[in-house]
């Protein structure tokens, strides 16, 4: 088995953040208990912790998670994302024509937290071997 990243935050509403996670980012839901969900995201493990007494509100832009996602999956995020309602950063192109071109955007779940979601054009201009590893490089 390949490792696999895993991060666990607490949501107000478990059953409002599965819908979420599952019907709009397109997440595999796994292990369901009344206290925690996890979901499958973008290759990781994201646990969501029916916990809404420690959920940050607002949350602070630097505390977010996220994906690096190939260009043209991004470009589609980018456009279905584009006019969300829960868009904190709506979908934009940095340093056009470079090796390091980006696509980024970010938005909230339903409890505030923060996904950055963002792709390169060029990704091992960026990540080195980490791009020629993947199955996208």
């Amino acid at each position: 088995m390949r490792p696999i990243f895993h991060i666990s935050f607490p949501v107000r509403d478990l059953a409002e953040a599965v819908v979420f996670y599952r019907d709009e980012l397109g997440a595999e839901i796994g292990r369901h208990e009344a206290g925690f969900s996890d979901a499958l995201l973008f290759g990781a493990q994201v646990t969501l912790q029916n916990d809404p007494d420690n959920v940050s509100k607002p949350m602070p832009r630097t505390r977010h998670f996220g994906a690096t996602i190939p260009w043209a999956d991004w470009e589609a995020l980018a456009q279905r994302f584009g006019e969300a309602a829960n868009l904190v950063e709506a979908p934009r192109v940095s340093y056009a024509g470079a090796p390091t071109e980006q696509g980024k955007l970010m938005l909230s779940d339903p409890s505030g937290n923060l996904i950055e979601i963002k792709a390169y054009r060029h990704p091992e201009n960026v990540l080195g071997q980490l791009a020629r590893n993947s199955p996208e490089g």
